[in-house]
C-alpha cells in the first residue's frame, strides 16, 4: 500500500465512523480543489482523500482492509533480510622454488573423496 487510509486521514486505526468523518470534512475543506485553485497538486490530494474516506466510512470495506493491513504487517515481521554467505576459506596452495604444488592434506582428502563419489556413480556411457 502506497500509503495508508488511517495516515491520509490522520486518524487512529481504531477510531470510530464520527471521528473519520470530521477529519475528512475538515481535510476536504482545507484541501479542495476550489480553495486552492493556483496549487496544482491539490486535486490529488484531495482524491486521496476522498478515496481513504470511502474505504475507511463503509464498514465492510474496512474491515477488508484491515485485514490486508494485518497479512502485510504479518509478512513483514516474518521477512528476515538474507545476509549474504561468507566465501568459504579456499585452502591455500603454494608453489615451491622447484616448481612443485604443495597441497595442504584437507585438500587432498576432500579430492580423494570428491573422487570416489564420482567413480562409484560408473559411466555415463551406455
Amino acid at each position: 500500500m502506497a500509503t495508508a487510509h488511517y495516515q491520509v486521514l490522520k486518524v487512529a486505526a481504531d477510531a470510530p465512523v464520527e471521528v473519520i468523518r470530521a477529519a475528512y470534512r475538515a481535510l476536504a475543506a482545507r484541501h479542495h480543489p476550489d480553495r486552492c485553485g493556483d496549487d496544482p497538486s491539490a486535486a490529488a490530494r484531495m482524491q486521496r482523500v476522498n478515496e481513504a474516506y470511502r474505504v475507511l466510512s463503509d464498514p465492510a470495506l474496512r474491515a477488508r482492509y484491515d485485514a490486508v493491513l494485518r497479512r502485510e504487517r504479518r509478512r513483514r515481521a516474518t521477512d528476515v533480510p538474507s545476509t549474504p554467505p561468507l566465501p568459504a576459506r579456499r585452502p591455500r596452495i603454494e608453489v615451491d622454488v622447484d616448481g612443485e604444488i604443495e597441497v595442504p592434506p584437507a585438500l587432498r582428502r576432500r579430492a580423494a573423496e570428491a573422487y570416489r563419489a564420482h567413480a562409484s556413480l560408473g559411466s555415463w556411457r551406455a
